[in-house]
């Protein structure tokens, strides 16, 4: 590989990195939300019953319903 070719491609790596720490520090993704059967994300954060089946369903996990956190 010539030196021109190899000064190129770590030229285009630290910029892909330089995009990728952006992404990370802007993290514009958004929780979800999701409403099921028609209920409300609020009304199922507040439900015991919803909370009890989630967790059956991730067996080891814990459910921070307060935090919308999943630790498994």
């Amino acid at each position: 590989m010539s030196r021109r070719m190899m000064i190129a491609s770590m030229g285009l790596l630290v910029l892909l990195s330089l995009f990728n720490l952006v992404a990370l520090l802007l993290n514009t993704s958004q929780s979800s939300r999701a409403a099921v059967g028609g209920t409300k994300y609020e009304d199922l954060v507040r439900d015991p019953e919803f909370t009890r089946a989630v967790q059956s369903i991730v067996q080891d996990c814990k459910v921070n319903v307060d935090l919308a956190i999943l630790k498994c």
